[in-house]
């Protein structure tokens, strides 16, 4: 595979982790033309990296797919489009499988018909739904999801797999465990723990969320633990992917730190990293939360083998580094 393509397509380059994304790789491949499309429902214009060629509109409108195929005929698909979040999913099932897996096949679709060479999807360790054996061997935890969009994510990797048998097409599915970072914003009530805690203490000059969601709280007993992965380990992962001179055939890959931390010992830190400000988070107890696993916690040996990642930020840098974007954010 060529390590410098002339054109890449990037699905939700608005959003937290394709913005990320592209910020990243334009100072990585200068040359590179970036194109990026978002109906910006859930992204932001100011995520947007200003020298990408960029398109609003829907991954599910054939027309503008094809005529962006077709006009710049990108070698490489970063596929982070999505409409994320497991209580989302449960609540709006046939929304969210347009989007994330029809969605995804239209993708795989167009691209097989316009010979691109590699499609890098981003999975979830959501396919898992609670895994067997920790820390999480994909060899060893079939998917078992327990949500729509833990399905939906999983139906994304057997149709890019399967894309790989039938075509030229090369995939590469990338299982992502609890992303987060710089640029995830918070304020409704499918925000992730990280940004949603972090809001209360620096709340957004200008929120576009419900201020009734910008209040701490933690679900259970806060004893579940989560392998938290930080924003630059996810963009290098995918990276990575791409540069792979192996023929990857739809393989799945866990992408985290590979270490672990309850929710109670989050808190705690996230505290002692904010002490300055004199506030507390003063989480209210709320039941657990349907579809969420009491525990992840990822075995990242197979990305390391075989694209040879290493997570280059560990959890207490990367929330260091997400609490000084949010105290210096500007909205």
């Amino acid at each position: 595979m060529s390590t410098k393509p002339k054109s890449i397509l990037v699905t939700g380059c608005a959003g937290f982790i394709g913005g990320n994304f592209c910020k990243q790789f334009r100072k990585e491949f200068p040359n590179t033309e970036i194109v990026g499309i978002d109906n910006l429902s859930t992204g932001r214009r100011s995520a947007i990296e200003p020298s990408i060629t960029f398109y609003r509109g829907s991954i599910l409108d054939a027309a503008l797919l094809e005529k962006i195929f077709a006009k710049h005929k990108p070698e490489f698909i970063f596929h982070f489009a999505a409409l994320p979040r497991v209580s989302y999913s449960i609540e709006h099932p046939r929304e969210t499988s347009e989007i994330n897996t029809i969605g995804t096949v239209a993708l795989l679709e167009t691209s097989q018909k316009h010979n691109v060479k590699r499609f890098i999807y981003s999975a979830s360790s959501a396919v898992y739904g609670g895994a067997a054996k920790m820390p999480t061997k994909e060899s060893e935890n079939a998917p078992n999801p327990k949500s729509p969009y833990g399905a939906q994510k999983y139906a994304g990797e057997i149709f890019c797999r399967i894309a790989s048998e039938i075509s030229s097409l090369d995939t590469v599915c990338l299982r992502y465990f609890n992303v987060f970072g710089p640029g995830q914003y918070a304020g409704t009530a499918y925000a992730a723990v990280i940004p949603a805690w972090l809001e209360t203490i620096f709340p957004a000059k200008t929120s576009r969320g419900d201020k009734k969601f910008l209040r701490g709280y933690i679900e259970g007993d806060g004893n579940q633990t989560r392998d938290f992965c930080f924003i630059e380990n996810v963009v290098s992962a995918n990276i990575l992917a791409m540069k792979s001179k192996k023929r990857l055939g739809g393989e799945a890959f866990n992408i985290a730190c590979g270490s672990r931390i309850s929710l109670n010992q989050t808190a705690k830190m996230i505290e002692r990293f904010t002490a300055h400000t004199g506030k507390k988070l003063n989480l209210e107890k709320r039941p657990t939360r349907i579809g969420d696993v009491r525990h992840s916690y990822a075995d990242i040996s197979k990305a390391n083998k075989i694209l040879g990642y290493k997570p280059k930020v560990k959890f207490e840098e990367g929330l260091k580094k997400t609490i000084e974007w949010f105290e210096m954010r500007k909205n």
